[in-house]
């Protein structure tokens, strides 16, 4: 389909689904996991914060997933 035949004014870009920074595959939006990362104080002058985005299959072979289901498996409830 040519451009002339789209009469909306998004862009293909617009329209496409988040890219993993990983594995470089297209994620669908309600899967999508952004992981941040912030340096200390001191190192701040060294180190940029940083956001990537990953699919959930490559949270898992990261080892994310197994940390996420840790630390929940230790939070206390009221």
């Amino acid at each position: 389909m040519s451009s002339s035949e789209n009469p909306t004014t998004e862009t293909d870009d617009d329209l496409a689904d988040p890219v993993c920074d990983r594995c470089g595959k297209p994620i669908p939006s309600e899967r999508v996991i952004h992981l941040s990362s912030e340096p200390c104080r001191e190192l701040a002058g060294r180190y940029a914060a940083v956001t990537r985005t990953y699919c959930p299959n490559c949270i898992a072979g990261i080892g994310m997933l197994e940390f996420t289901r840790e630390a929940r498996a230790h939070v206390e409830s009221d």
